[in-house]
């Protein structure tokens, strides 16, 4: 009886969250319109809803060396395209030859003294997988690992050829629509314990912890450990979990770990992105933004 009666107060509570939302989304979308393009954070019921940092402070970005060069037989790999204003990195050759070269090229930039310090199951190279924005891979290693206001805090420094994109209408828009300014401000995972085994994730356009972006002010992006064979989470998107805790859900995927940071493959993951590369995204080949410094001055285009 006790079992019937909770699962009729969740269908409630749903049923009354779905209302809620039918109701308030036409303002919502214009408040969120606000949010994303004028910043502007004080008009309820928007501002009731959205979530604040629970860390104070800032990050010093002091210890974070300098990205290291690509080396030149890697950039042999791949092909320098052009695309709306910006340089990107393309790998050659089959799936398999493309993820490899892809993943080198992502470490051979972002690894630093500072990812030795990181917990090995953070650092690397992952694939979003089921992600429907088409992005592929993420490079987390440029990054650095500490404890600050009572939490464990992995954080990774925003910057160029740590993210792929789909070679496909969508993914050029999206490309351009992230990447289109100078890299700038952090990503950082707080977890409440070194096992790292549940945390959340919170970006921030500066270095200071107070200024969340407008994205994780409104949903709160998860990292959810997942049993299984090598390093899986849930990359949890629970909206406006400051009312609805983990309740409404919409975007969550698999982070997947298919290299380490010193270039081995993490199996089944590794084999498994290369046949989703060449079956599901066949002819779709991955864009990673190219560092500026690793292009001759001649194939330099302006920041728009």
């Amino acid at each position: 009886m006790a079992c019937s009666c909770q699962a009729c107060r969740e269908l409630l509570l749903n049923i009354c969250i779905a209302l809620f939302m039918i109701i308030l989304s036409p303002l919502l979308l214009v408040e969120i319109l606000l949010l994303l393009f004028l910043n502007v954070r004080f008009l309820p019921p928007l501002s009731c809803m959205m979530t604040k940092s629970p860390l104070k402070g800032e990050f010093d970005a002091s210890g974070m060396e300098d990205h290291p060069g690509i080396p030149d037989e890697l950039l042999d790999k791949t092909d320098k395209i052009s695309l709306n204003g910006l340089e990107w990195l393309k790998a050659k050759g089959d799936a398999a030859k493309a993820v490899k070269t892809t993943c080198d090229v992502m470490l051979a930039y972002n690894n630093v003294p500072s990812t030795e310090e990181c917990p090995e199951d953070l650092t690397g190279v992952f694939w979003m997988d089921g992600n429907k924005i088409p992005e592929e891979l993420a490079c987390l290693s440029y990054a650095s690992w500490h404890q600050h206001d009572g939490k464990f805090l992995f954080t990774k420094v925003n910057g160029d050829c740590s993210w792929t994109y789909l070679n496909s209408r969508f993914g050029k828009f999206i490309a351009w629509f992230q990447e289109r300014k100078e890299a700038s401000g952090m990503q950082t995972f707080i977890f409440d314990s070194e096992a790292c085994d549940d945390g959340i994730i919170f970006s921030y356009p500066t270095f200071k912890y107070t200024k969340t972006n407008w994205l994780t002010a409104i949903c709160q992006f998860s990292m959810e450990r997942l049993p299984g064979e090598g390093v899986n989470y849930k990359r949890g998107c629970y909206w406006f979990s400051q009312v609805f805790g983990r309740r409404l859900e919409f975007g969550s995927y698999t982070l997947r770990k298919v290299m380490t940071k010193d270039g081995e493959s993490v199996q089944p993951a590794f084999d498994d992105f290369v046949k989703y590369m060449s079956t599901v995204r066949a002819g779709q080949e991955m864009l990673a933004e190219a560092p500026q410094s690793e292009l001759p001055s001649v194939l330099r285009l302006p920041r728009p």
